[in-house]
């Protein structure tokens, strides 16, 4: 499809629905069949017939409205959370140079600036800094209060709105009986599995999330580097976070615990370092979702399962 990519999903459900066969593809893909150095409608054209012909370029697949609503409101809500963070941090630094030092956090920084504008060091300020110190806590807190408005709100907080949501969707659900996984990364996960059976297996996924470690193999050698950073995702960051939420419950657990995945990841984190440890929980956790979703099933332990009869 040579539609721009805002678009795509619109047209490709609207051709669709007319019985037409429908290949999203991505452009990095595309990119590779295109020839020359410049780029022009007719090398793009041929390009996009060159890929479509080739079984190993992989078709996205395409999401549906409720889908794409739900992904649309993850993004405003971390458009909002990052110019809350770019507010606050530009106030720390303008005081900063002044010899003034606030506390990273934005309950905490609020706190500390409401006290501070009551001292005497901040009315030694010049009149013009202690304007924009005012204005630049008006704006942090007018966004802290955008962000709590939105249904999704920050890791942590738990809202009647943001819960009604999620428990009215099945899927989140059953993405939410997975430990560690909460509202936001039920959310995230149901998006990114709205159709589970175009990964042949959990850790195809966890691969597309870029989870596992990157294979380089030449002739007869062949090495596995590390996770990389290129092309991360958000829903890989929110399952990085959510492992390292279970990773704190496993080292507060003062006896073995009943479940295995639990117990497997105190036993990794015993022989691995802190960040291995983590993606790699993170990249079970994508692979239990798989099967969550795959088999419409909710998680249960193995130690907890119904033994036959």
């Amino acid at each position: 499809m040579g539609w721009k990519r805002a678009a795509a999903h619109h047209w490709a459900r609207w051709l669709v629905a007319r019985r037409f066969s429908v290949k999203l593809m991505t452009p990095i893909a595309v990119k590779a069949y295109r020839a020359g150095v410049h780029k022009n409608d007719q090398r793009d054209a041929r390009a996009v017939a060159e890929a479509t012909g080739r079984s190993q370029v992989a078709a996205v697949r395409v999401k549906s409205e409720a889908a794409q609503a739900t992904q649309a409101l993850m993004r405003v809500r971390e458009r909002r959370i990052r110019q809350r963070v770019q507010t606050a941090n530009q106030l720390r630094g303008l005081l900063n140079e002044f010899g003034i030092v606030l506390p990273k956090g934005p309950q905490l920084l609020l706190a500390r600036a409401c006290e501070l504008m009551a001292t005497a060091p901040f009315a030694a300020l010049p009149a013009a800094v202690q304007e924009l110190v005012q204005t630049l806590v008006d704006e942090v807190v007018e966004q802290a209060e955008k962000v709590k408005a939105c249904p999704w709100l920050e890791q942590g907080a738990v809202d009647a709105a943001l819960m009604t949501a999620v428990q009215a969707d099945a899927n989140c659900r059953l993405l939410m009986s997975i430990p560690s996984i909460g509202p936001i990364n039920a959310a995230g996960l149901a998006v990114a599995l709205e159709a589970p059976r175009v990964f042949r297996r959990g850790r195809a996924f966890a691969a597309f999330l870029r989870l596992v470690p990157r294979q380089q193999a030449s002739a007869e050698s062949s090495k596995l580097r590390g996770v990389g950073r290129q092309q991360a995702c958000e829903m890989r960051r929110y399952l990085v976070l959510a492992a390292q939420t279970l990773l704190i419950r496993v080292n507060r657990i003062k006896e073995p615990s009943q479940d295995p995945l639990l117990a497997w990841a105190g036993r990794l984190l015993r022989r691995k370092t802190r960040n291995v440890a983590v993606v790699a929980v993170a990249a079970k956790l994508a692979r239990i979702a798989w099967a969550v979703m795959a088999k419409n099933q909710p998680y249960t332990p193995r130690t907890l399962r119904a033994q036959p009869v």
